[in-house]
């Protein structure tokens, strides 16, 4: 189940090829099938490179609207945290730029923003993937913070995942998978472990580790699609 809330008209976006159009839209049909078996549906925002920013505005408010309030504290966090985020940063970019691109409308959020947007809302973070293992970001244990579900789709784009029941008007209702209170309750910097026959990816790991995990996943979606150019 797909819902998407009312929002203002967007501006018109280039026609896409037909059959990827129809490739990615049998791919959410599948997507929405497997978060319902779990009894969650997905929270369509606008695909407009705010989107994580957008999905992240719906779980703690319920109005992907407030994206640029969102986008804005992390950049800040990041900020105040130098020390643990300049050695992350790719392609030799100074930090400053960094920051300054990362400040403006429809830029792309990456893996530092998303600790980031964990650490700042003190809330970890469970993304859902299609046919594949879901990620976690577990900075805190259960007992001091929620979960903050998001759903990535293409490798390029967020949505927010809430209970089918949840009405939508303000935050997101708790989700509860037995799995994640069994990750939360976990000490910090475990290791990774991979439990296939429940298709679960549980990553409790320092930032460095995180960073490399994603990474890896981004360039192999990269490799995929520059061979099949």
């Amino acid at each position: 189940m797909v819902q998407t809330k009312h929002r203002k008209k967007s501006k018109p976006r280039k026609q896409r090829d037909g059959g990827k159009k129809h490739g990615k839209q049998d791919a959410v049909a599948e997507f929405c099938s497997q978060l319902d078996a779990m009894g969650l549906k997905i929270i369509q925002v606008t695909a407009d490179g705010n989107c994580f920013f957008r999905a992240l505005a719906d779980q703690l408010e319920g109005n992907e609207e407030e994206h640029k309030k969102y986008r804005d504290m992390v950049v800040q966090y990041i900020l105040n945290h130098r020390e643990d985020f300049e050695p992350f940063i790719e392609d030799d970019v100074p930090f400053d730029e960094y920051c300054q691109s990362m400040e403006k409308d429809g830029t792309w959020a990456g893996h530092m923003e998303l600790q980031a947007a964990s650490l700042f809302t003190r809330r970890n973070i469970c993304i859902h993937r299609l046919r594949s293992p879901r990620w976690y970001i577990n900075n805190f244990s259960s007992h001091e913070a929620g979960m903050v579900h998001l759903c990535y789709h293409d490798g390029e784009h967020y949505n927010s995942v809430r209970l089918k029941e949840d009405s939508c008007e303000g935050p997101a209702r708790p989700i509860i998978i037995k799995v994640d209170a069994n990750i939360s309750a976990t000490g910090h910097n475990k290791m990774v472990t991979v439990n296939k026959s429940k298709g679960t990816f549980v990553s409790k790991l320092s930032m460095l580790d995180q960073f490399k995990w994603l990474w890896l996943e981004q360039d192999v979606r990269m490799l995929i699609r520059f061979y099949e150019k």
